[in-house]
């Protein structure tokens, strides 16, 4: 039986083997390098929002505590969710169409997602399952409304991402630690602990939207827009 203190280790790995697949088809991959970095930086900052009503796992350092699989998961979902619709749709850049890029308003969209979290979990106690998926999905509707050519691509992104989540859920959660969400979870409000193949809805549900908005990033930030499929 394989300790409790390697479960979340093992998480992280499966996910970077899927990272490894679509870095290997990905034809930007100093970009998907680059946006790793910064995801692994956000998966440890994120804890904050999480430790304390959505899970408490155990690390190599501890139950509860910020440790590597933080930097390695963020840094395995921020190359997945962002690059995973360019490694299998194949669709190119449109140079003609490439507008001016929007760093000033991504920042402000980040800080208003930071925001979120930060008020309504940690200062209004509201469950942080719950604002998580309202944040990526008001992001991510927002951006739709200026974009709408990146809607297609985001709930592809979404979709894609959610077949990675079951897959990679299945072998840790069912195989190796069916027992992890019912010790290390603090899903008992209603809907978020209610689970699909196992798998708390919760989960399902982070893991699709963040793909949806993550993978608009690109786009959106830069003033890209890609060729439409003939």
């Amino acid at each position: 039986m394989v300790d409790d203190k390697y479960a979340y280790l093992t998480l992280s790995l499966l996910y970077m083997l899927a990272w490894l697949v679509i870095f290997i088809k990905n034809p930007w991959k100093r970009g998907m390098i680059k946006v790793g970095a910064v995801g692994g930086i956000m998966g440890m900052l994120a804890e904050v929002w999480y430790f304390h009503d959505y899970w408490k796992p155990p690390t190599l350092f501890g139950i509860g505590i910020i440790g590597i699989e933080d930097y390695i998961i963020g840094f395995a979902l921020f190359g997945v969710g962002g690059y995973i619709h360019s490694s299998f749709t194949r669709r190119k850049i449109d140079y003609d169409k490439q507008t001016k890029a929007k760093n000033k308003d991504f920042f402000i969209l980040w800080l208003i997602g930071c925001a979120s979290l930060t008020i309504f979990s940690l200062i209004l106690k509201v469950h942080s399952g719950y604002i998580t998926f309202l944040t990526f999905m008001s992001l991510s509707i927002y951006i739709w409304i200026q974009r709408p050519d990146l809607i297609y691509l985001s709930i592809i992104s979404g979709l894609s991402t959610l077949s990675i989540t079951i897959i990679v859920y299945y072998i840790n959660f069912q195989v190796l630690f069916p027992h992890f969400w019912d010790t290390y979870g603090m899903l008992d409000e209603p809907v978020l602990g209610d689970k699909v193949m196992g798998i708390p809805l919760s989960e399902i549900l982070w893991h699709s939207s963040w793909a949806i908005l993550c993978s608009m990033f690109r786009g959106y930030r830069n003033g890209v827009y890609y060729k439409q499929r003939i």
